[in-house]
């Protein structure tokens, strides 16, 4: 592989009252020494501790902005007005990347330059930071279509992980940011919109871990909210064909079954042991991200 300059990363927080897990965020970030990283944390005046928790950091931060904001989206598009970076991704302040996340990133922006927008494997952790559940389905495919239609949704395709998004400037500024006259489902309109435009490549290895905190967090309390602005901005927008709709709104086994049974041909990034590299490949792949005993063991747990 030729020498190429890895790219600039600008990463954004966005972050009210996050002391409880916000240090572990930013170690996850810092410590991996990424040479050409621009953090950028964007508080909404927090009354707890986590300005003392900033103030720590501040030397190795390129921005801390805290000043009442109208919420999670704004802060997050008031860090990327800032960003500079040429790779850009938001990093809510109780999720985590993994220790290799930023020099994998770097090297597939830097060795694949036809490549907008990249997506890790599914990983979770719970709230004391353990490693629960890494999607069994490696480098899962996600159809093009499937996301500009708005599929990727709970009763279909399910959710896309936000925090293993990583997409290049220019894609960004095409589609304007986020809309912020969302205020649950803001970054599912965006992964819509940027499909407009480029394929999501997953990628064969996770980059982040997302903090279940049920009852805790948006995702769990806002689910109304969030299914009501996702029918909204699906309104318009061309149905998931008949047959998977009706198969769906069975169960959740059923859903993820069809998932299962859906395949396509996608584009992919794998490392390669015998090249000793991060390579391109293109194959028919379910769109599943979890395996058939995968679901029907969480459909166990659920029941008990």
């Amino acid at each position: 592989m030729s020498k190429i300059d890895p790219p600039k990363i600008s990463l954004v927080t966005s972050c009210f009252n996050a002391e409880a897990h916000l240090e572990t965020t930013l170690r996850s970030v810092l410590d991996q020494g990424y040479l050409r990283l621009e953090y950028i944390v964007i508080d909404g005046a927090s009354t707890d501790g986590t300005l003392d928790i900033l103030r720590r950091y501040e030397s190795q931060l390129a921005v801390i902005e805290s000043a009442p904001d109208r919420g999670q989206y704004h802060g997050i598009q008031k860090g990327m007005n800032l960003a500079t970076g040429d790779v850009m991704a938001w990093l809510n302040g109780d999720d985590t990347y993994y220790p290799w996340t930023l020099s994998v990133v770097s090297e597939v922006f830097a060795r694949f330059p036809d490549i907008d927008w990249i997506v890790g494997t599914p990983s979770y952790m719970n709230t004391r930071g353990q490693c629960t559940r890494v999607s069994g389905v490696a480098a899962s495919a996600y159809p093009q279509t499937d996301i500009r239609n708005g599929w990727y949704r709970p009763d279909l395709s399910g959710y896309l992980q936000q925090e293993s998004m990583f997409w290049r400037r220019h894609l960004w500024d095409r589609v304007g940011g986020l809309n912020l006259a969302l205020n649950y489902a803001a970054d599912f309109d965006l992964w819509r919109r940027f499909a407009e435009y480029a394929p999501l490549v997953s990628i064969a290895t996770p980059l982040a871990l997302f903090r279940q905190r049920p009852g805790q967090q948006r995702s769990s309390t806002g689910a109304l909210q969030y299914n009501a602005e996702v029918d909204l901005i699906c309104r318009n927008l061309r149905q998931a064909p008949w047959l998977w709709r009706t198969i769906a709104a069975k169960s959740e086994v059923m859903r993820h079954l069809f998932r299962m049974a859906r395949f396509r041909r996608e584009p992919a990034i794998a490392y390669s042991g015998s090249k000793q590299s991060w390579e391109l490949t293109n194959n028919w792949r379910t769109v599943a991200r979890t395996t058939l005993a995968d679901t029907l063991l969480e459909h166990s747990l659920r029941k008990k």
